[in-house]
């Protein structure tokens, strides 16, 4: 049996969070990934949404 993860759990890992309930994650990756990714984590990061938001 698989058990799923709800995408509000990994949504946290995005700067600009979108909800999408339809999307469920493997919880042993999800487990895997948290383990791996830095404390505090998002992508992407604050320095790139500066860039990404600038106006030409």
């Amino acid at each position: 049996m698989t058990l799923l993860v709800p995408s509000d759990l990994y949504n946290r890992w995005f700067t600009v969070p979108v909800s999408t309930p339809h999307i469920e994650v493997d919880y042993k990756t999800m487990n895997e990934l948290m383990q791996k990714l830095p404390k505090g984590y998002v992508f992407p990061d604050p320095a790139s949404m500066v860039i990404l938001n600038e106006k030409d």
